[in-house]
């Protein structure tokens, strides 16, 4: 057996980043590598805890990465066997869910400190205190959240360090880019933070409060060249609006077709700056942009106001029109069950990408997506109290609700029943939308359009090999 000294005494955890390279991992080791901080990291998704129980049990701090709902709920499994390894580490949980659900984090034991917003120097502060026996749960450093300590999120310009990569495992472990030329490594970066706009249901809202913070040109330019050198021939861009600096992105968009021409990326960008920034379209697409991503949600006016998107159903159909004209395919991501959508809207959204040809565009996922509300969700500013809120579910870290409607909620059991049964099965996207029709048309007591199977009149998009959970 190695000797316990070995290992480093910090060790940072990830276990889900939508099937890309964690990010989460790379830049904290980053930020903790420059000050000195010997780190280590597992992601989870693709490694398995229990062979590294050496060097949890070797570890001071163990820092979990909760970015998002899945990952918070694998990260509190992969907390207690940290726990069963390792009583006496120091367990942190970092990342926009962290913070949501802090409250539930630490009285249920899984975590004995939380951060959220600009998590690199708060962790770093975090790491250096407990490693010198400082560490006061009652005092804890600006950031860091406790169960006697309630601190507000670190929300303001931090010095970034270049993401470390070193380490972690190899591109060829994740997701890749499909095209019709066939597959290719795909890497993933952040060029900025938080987001200017404020939608109700976003997790970024309660954290970021409409502020949003760019990463250093340089620092961005920097991890993708790293990416690339290590096989990467497309990059992701992950942040909640790419287009929030328009500026920024245009630089960086710029600066890496230059560099690597051949090299391709998507990005993702909300439908008034796709609006309000149509003039950079071309100019992406020129440069390499493989697809957009935005979230249009739905078609229904009135859930849009709901969720405070900041769009209209006529502004998603021109959007549309202007990125396919600018020559990129738009993937939509959608939010097809809240309280507030009829079945009348998820027949008419069915329409929509029937009629708009974007089958191949949407991963099915999309249609049995439901409406999230953990806690310190700005959704609760304005409904709650609600006729369809129910109680909190601690375990699963969100609000529980019921539509008014029996129908949407048996239809939203079947069609997350038979899209799993796909995702299972490597069904073509184009056979589960026609099955995930029939079972929506069913419920309002009508056939299905046809013809039955959704003729193909348009190559099918290039995207990526992993399917979008939330």
């Amino acid at each position: 057996m190695v000797a316990r000294a070995s290992f480093p005494q910090v060790l940072l955890l990830s276990c889900y980043e939508l099937g890309h390279q964690a990010f989460s991992l790379a830049s904290a080791l980053g930020f903790l590598e420059r000050d000195g901080v010997d780190a280590a990291a597992l992601d989870l998704s693709v490694e398995n805890l229990t062979e590294h129980a050496a060097a949890v049990g070797s570890a001071r701090v163990v820092a979990i990465s909760a970015p998002m709902h899945t990952a918070l709920r694998l990260g509190t499994d992969a907390a207690r066997q940290v726990r069963a390894f390792n009583a006496g580490a120091h367990v942190c949980f970092f990342g926009y869910y962290a913070g949501l659900n802090a409250e539930h984090l630490l009285s249920a034991g899984y975590a004995d400190s939380a951060i959220a917003g600009e998590f690199e120097p708060a962790l770093l502060a975090l790491v250096l205190a407990v490693m010198r026996g400082e560490f006061d749960p009652a005092a804890p450093p600006p950031g860091v959240r406790t169960g006697e300590h309630i601190s507000a999120s670190v929300l303001q310009r931090v010095a970034f360090a270049p993401p470390r990569r070193e380490g972690l495992p190899t591109l060829e472990n994740y997701a890749r880019l499909r095209s019709n030329s066939g597959l290719r490594l795909a890497g993933y970066t952040e060029s900025s933070r938080g987001c200017k706009y404020v939608c109700r249901h976003c997790p970024v809202t309660p954290v970021y409060q409409g502020r949003f913070f760019v990463v250093p040109h340089d620092i961005v330019l920097g991890d993708i060249r790293a990416q690339v050198q290590a096989g990467a021939r497309h990059i992701t861009f992950g942040d909640p609006d790419f287009l929030n600096g328009p500026g920024h992105a245009q630089r960086v968009v710029r600066a890496i077709h230059a560099e690597f021409p051949e090299l391709t990326f998507d990005f993702t960008a909300r439908i008034p700056h796709l609006l309000r920034h149509s003039g950079l379209l071309p100019e992406m697409a020129a440069a390499g942009c493989a697809f957009v991503v935005s979230a249009i949600e739905s078609l229904s006016d009135k859930v849009l106001a709901a969720l405070e998107k900041g769009h209209t159903r006529a502004d998603i159909l021109h959007a549309l029109d202007l990125v396919q004209k600018a020559g990129m395919p738009l993937r939509p991501s959608l939010l097809p069950f809240t309280p507030w959508t009829t079945l009348d809207d998820y027949l008419e959204l069915l329409a929509f990408v029937r009629e708009k040809d974007l089958v191949d565009n949407i991963d099915p996922v999309q249609y049995s997506l439901r409406l999230l509300i953990p806690p310190g969700s700005a959704l609760l500013q304005q409904h709650a109290p609600a006729p369809w809120l129910r109680e909190l579910d601690e375990p699963s870290f969100s609000y529980r609700w019921t539509h008014a409607d029996v129908r949407m909620e048996a239809l939203h059991n079947q069609v997350s029943a038979r899209v799993e049964k796909a995702e299972m099965q490597g069904e073509p996207a184009r056979s589960t939308f026609a099955a995930v029709e029939e079972l929506a048309f069913a419920f309002g007591g009508l056939a299905p359009p046809m013809p039955r199977n959704v003729p193909q009149r348009r190559p099918i998009p290039a995207g990526l090999t992993e399917s979008w959970f939330c």
